[in-house]
């Protein structure tokens, strides 16, 4: 049996090739909605291959890229070339290559903030929004770059990845062993070793991926051959273009106030689905807490017990929570 991920088609947007997994029927002749999933740092597309199987199977046209900058994507050296008019540039691509008018977005990490920036970049393309880890939050009212000086230790990742070149590296020196301490999963280990409160070494991963690997929280996520197909492609690509989507966190922020209304991102009137993991300590379901101020109608779904990979840790739940969600919201 063909595996979809072998053979992409690739889409341009603004002269940038993205490559297009794609699974179910066409969107032609489909009486469901298609719906798009967003991966994050450091996945690729492949990371929702369940999820895309089961909706697919119950009739759903489901399309999930390598992010610009990832596997066979292409990877633009310009930092710029990641700020999010570009990466929602490149859903409208995909959206206007398929011959799709609206879609239900899936996001992930990373590509949930994708996720939730679409609603104020092209509000007529979207059906809804299903975000897993990543909720929809207030635009913050000072430079996230400083927030994140003033709330976390001044080694928190996303702050060491501002300067480029500084982690490249370190991530680049073993590629395997980065991946392994990266894509881990709850295991039997003691929670209290999490630090809930971010202000010790929780996110500063620069630190712990250089120590004892039996410091290390959880157990690997993945099976060895999944592994290995994440440990070729990093290996390949290196990390300088995903870790450039971070170095525009400022660049996105000041784009944002754009959409402003007096002083405040508009309500954004559209079915909403969060999904959040116990465990998963870069974004907490607390962070989840406030959305329904900010979209709706919202759904909830918390899986106990589970960690910030949660669609490839709890795949079935996962995918019966998106399920659920689109017969409910969609039919």
């Amino acid at each position: 049996m063909a595996d979809i991920f072998d053979q992409p088609e690739f889409v341009s947007s603004g002269g940038v090739k993205i490559a297009v997994y794609r699974d179910g029927p066409d969107v032609a002749s489909a009486t469901k909605p298609p719906v798009i999933f967003m991966h994050g740092f450091p996945e690729l597309a492949r990371s929702f291959r369940h999820q895309m199987a089961g909706l697919a199977s119950a009739g759903y046209p489901v399309f999930a890229p390598d992010m610009r900058g990832y596997n066979r994507s292409d990877k633009p050296k310009d930092v710029s070339a990641y700020g999010m008019p570009a990466l929602v540039g490149d859903m409208r691509a995909i959206l206007d290559h398929f011959g799709i008018a609206k879609a239900v977005f899936v996001g992930h990490d990373l590509g949930a903030f994708v996720l939730w920036a679409l609603p104020f970049y092209m509000p007529e393309r979207l059906l809804g929004c299903a975000g897993l880890s990543y909720p929809l939050l207030p635009r913050l009212p000072i430079n996230p770059l400083w927030g994140m000086r003033l709330l976390f230790h001044r080694k928190m990742y996303m702050l060491q990845f501002q300067k480029e070149g500084r982690c490249e590296p370190v991530l680049e020196a073993d590629v395997e062993r980065t991946m392994r301490f990266m894509m881990r999963k709850v295991g039997d280990f003691d929670t209290s070793r999490l630090d809930m409160s971010f202000k010790g070494k929780a996110l500063n991963i620069m630190e712990q991926l250089e120590g004892p690997e039996q410091d290390w929280i959880g157990e690997p996520l993945m099976d060895e051959a999944e592994f290995q197909i994440y440990v070729d492609t990093f290996r390949e690509h290196g990390f300088t273009a995903p870790i450039h989507w971070y170095r525009n966190l400022k660049a996105n922020w000041k784009d944002m106030k754009r959409f402003l209304v007096k002083g405040k991102l508009p309500f954004v009137d559209l079915p909403c689905l969060i999904i959040t993991a116990q465990w998963d300590f870069a974004t907490p379901p607390r962070l989840s807490n406030g959305m329904h101020k900010l979209c709706g109608p919202l759904d909830r779904v918390d899986l106990a017990d589970c960690s910030h990979w949660l669609q490839m840790e709890r795949p079935a739940e996962v995918t019966d929570a998106l399920r659920s969600w689109l017969e409910k919201r969609f039919g």
